[in-house]
């Protein structure tokens, strides 16, 4: 699931690049023309018109990540790796989310401690107190 997301973010990184990119150099090759007044408006629609494309192109590449992902998902309802049911997944797929599950579990331990080290400090906060 926090894969899913991290290329997600990534997607959204992508567009807003490609948007700031447009824009950076639109400025550049319209500050100096003498021939326009206002260069922020051209600049402006280079920049919503980039966002479109990249916002298409985007998309395309987003639709592969979802049918990648569900056919993972189906083939881990459907087989169980054992002969016969045999897994489709490649193996270096299976390790990523193998991997991106472990990091999450241990994200969530990493948690736990640092709140149950917050409890104990603060009651050991209040010992200090008391024996005063």
């Amino acid at each position: 699931s926090s894969g899913i997301n991290a290329e997600y973010g990534i997607l959204f990184i992508g567009k807003f690049l490609v948007c700031l990119i447009t824009g950076v150099l639109g400025y550049f090759m319209l500050k100096d023309n003498s021939e326009l007044y206002y260069w922020a408006i051209p600049v402006l629609l280079a920049a919503i018109f980039a966002f479109a494309v990249a916002h298409t192109f985007f998309s395309v590449y987003e639709i592969g990540i979802d049918t990648i992902f569900i056919c993972f998902a189906e083939d881990e309802t459907i087989n169980d790796g054992t002969p016969g049911r045999e897994y489709y997944m490649s193996k270096n797929l299976m390790e990523w989310v193998d991997n991106s599950g472990e990091a999450l579990k241990n994200l969530k331990r990493k948690k736990k401690q640092q709140k149950a080290q917050a409890k104990a400090a603060k009651s050991g906060g209040e010992v200090q107190m008391e024996d005063m």
